[in-house]
């Protein structure tokens, strides 16, 4: 495979598996907020709770744009971001094992992604070698 088209796959993979997550994230956040506990929770409850989710997803986004530029970076700043964000929604006495196997799905994806965004990097370099 031609090197700028093995990159240029690679870096399109790296950068869909950080607006996977972060997409999936967002529905799946909105549908509990808005479906499953909407009758239950107060409106003023949900509009703050589904901000509070579109900032997340406003993160990925940027996260996703930054990895057109640093890859690795960006892959790596998701996967901190992901867990920050996981570790700091236990501050409230829950178990970091709940929602434990989208966790673990969110962190291989993320992680893949930063497999992609090395490979995608590892090849810029050498391209730039071949060129210079």
């Amino acid at each position: 495979m031609d090197k700028q088209v093995e990159m240029t796959t690679e870096l399109r993979r790296a950068r869909g598996w950080i607006l996977g997550v972060g997409t999936v994230m967002l529905g799946f956040n909105l549908l509990a907020i808005l479906v499953v506990n909407g009758d239950q929770l107060p409106d003023e409850v949900k509009n703050r709770a589904t901000a509070y989710m579109l900032g997340i997803f406003m993160f990925f986004l940027a996260m996703w744009w930054l990895a057109g530029r640093r890859p690795v970076l960006a892959c790596l700043l998701a996967l901190l971001g992901f867990w920050g964000l996981a570790l700091y929604m236990t501050m409230d006495g829950s178990s970091i094992l709940q929602g434990i196997v989208m966790k673990v799905l969110f962190t291989l994806a993320l992680i893949r992604g930063i497999k992609s965004a090395s490979r995608a990097e590892q090849l810029k370099r050498e391209l730039a070698q071949v060129f210079s």
